[in-house]
């Protein structure tokens, strides 16, 4: 038991699952026909999961229709909880837990506390294990704990942020004047901006206690980039994985390796979720190859899970609605053929034994370019390496041997298997172009 008599994390495991992100897929953006096809069409291609507000999404205020279902919002301006949203929030989780899909349900966003109130969230939450509990669901306490820290009301009451880019206005101050009102202006920030975030940290740990108590489901908190979970609220024994978001910038493609050996040396044996790696098609970039990439780095870094997402997925986008994020569509998004790449990818890397949490990494890197990952079990039983680029992984495979485990010739390792991710399938041996994964 924890201090705070809540059962401890560890009891609380995280299965691996391989998720979407679906954030605004229980409002009227996305409609039933349409949801009920993406989960079917999500677990046939290895997905596990899906990412799911069951609440106000981000970037949109309680008042705005993007936020809402057909029977409105998931609660009112004031607070007050909407009951018939509930319903049929859950009658949509229950379909995803139909086709064999988990619901990784997050309450509420960072900046919502402001609208909420602490005990107006601690009551939501309430009404959601109230009507969930029973499924098969995993809760995110909030996302983007720390987002807007004193700018908590600047979408109410129902903007988007494709409306804050339009109307952002810069004040003008001349000469010495301004160089001195910026000096007394940022002292002033810093200090109001340090209390917000005090009272931001203290508010949402109030209610991830809550939380904890009232289900014995594994809760989850999603923090800004360049946090960890454990970093942004109390009661990281609560949690049952550290959780980081390494954002949607090419500059994070380090972090990718770097934030699992961080999380795994400040907090030996617990669990590792990167929540939110780039969205593909997220300000037109990140595709398939990258998805692939973030998927094998993260997985064999020690992650216990991996989430993907897709811009125009997230949004229900049409290209227009938060296009500001990219123009990619839900439609677009649907066809692309990386999540059966990545699903194919999860299904081998779970049939060969892994994530294996007593297992151990090796990153070979020159710089901020990954040249290889390794991830080993007790004693050396099993290996996993994943190279970006196949020409580099002669060097370090006896070479020949058969796909599958096959008859090898000799000198080779007889359960040396390649696999390439961007094929989606075994190839007989290393020598070829493009990512590689060699399972020993």
């Amino acid at each position: 038991m924890s201090s705070s008599g809540v059962p401890d994390a560890s009891r609380r495991s995280v299965p691996c699952f391989l998720a979407d992100t679906w954030w605004f897929a229980l409002t009227e953006r996305l409609p039933d026909e349409r949801f009920a096809q993406l989960a079917r069409l999500r677990a046939a291609q290895g997905f596990t999961a899906v990412q799911i507000v069951v609440g106000i999404p981000p970037e949109v205020a309680p008042g705005n229709r993007n936020a809402w279902s057909a029977v409105g919002p998931a609660w009112f301006a004031d607070g007050r909880p909407n009951p018939g949203y509930l319903d049929r929030a859950r009658e949509k989780i229950q379909y995803l837990n139909e086709v064999g899909l988990t619901a990784v349900v997050y309450g509420c966003w960072g900046h919502q506390l402001a609208w909420l109130g602490v005990p107006g969230a601690r009551r939501w939450w309430e009404q959601v294990v109230a009507r969930l509990d029973d499924l098969d669901v995993l809760y995110c306490v909030t996302g983007e704990t720390n987002l807007w820290i004193g700018t908590e009301d600047a979408l109410l009451p129902d903007r988007t942020t494709d409306d804050l880019r339009t109307v952002a206005v810069r004040t003008r101050v001349p000469g010495r004047a301004k160089a001195a009102l910026r000096l007394v202006r940022g002292a002033y920030v810093r200090n109001r901006h340090a209390a917000a975030l005090r009272a931001r940290r203290a508010g949402w740990s109030e209610v991830l206690a809550g939380l904890a108590a009232s289900t014995d489901r594994p809760v989850l908190a999603h923090p800004i980039p360049g946090q960890t979970s454990a970093d942004a609220l109390d009661g990281d024994d609560l949690l049952a994985a550290v959780t980081v978001q390494t954002g949607h910038d090419q500059a994070s493609r380090s972090l990718l390796w770097e934030w699992p050996a961080r999380v795994a040396a400040r907090f030996p044996g617990r669990p590792f979720i990167n929540l939110e790696p780039w969205y593909e098609g997220i300000r037109d970039d990140f595709g398939t190859a990258d998805q692939l990439f973030a998927y094998w780095v993260s997985m064999l870094g020690g992650a216990a899970a991996h989430c993907y997402g897709a811009q125009g997925m997230w949004n229900a986008g049409d290209g227009s609605f938060l296009a500001h994020w990219g123009k990619q569509s839900l439609d677009q998004a649907a066809a692309l053929p990386t999540p059966a790449l990545l699903g194919a990818s999860h299904r081998v890397l779970r049939a060969a034994g892994w994530p294996d949490p007593a297992a151990t990494t090796t990153v070979d890197a020159d710089g901020g370019r990954l040249l290889s990952i390794t991830r080993t079990a007790a004693a050396g039983t099993r290996t996993a390496t994943y190279f970006p680029d196949a020409s580099r992984a002669g060097a370090a495979t006896t070479g020949g041997g058969a796909a599958n485990g096959g008859p090898t010739s000799a000198g080779t390792k007889s359960a040396e298997r390649y696999f390439a991710p961007d094929l989606g399938e075994f190839v007989p041996h290393a020598v070829r172009e493009g990512p590689l994964v060699v399972l020993t």
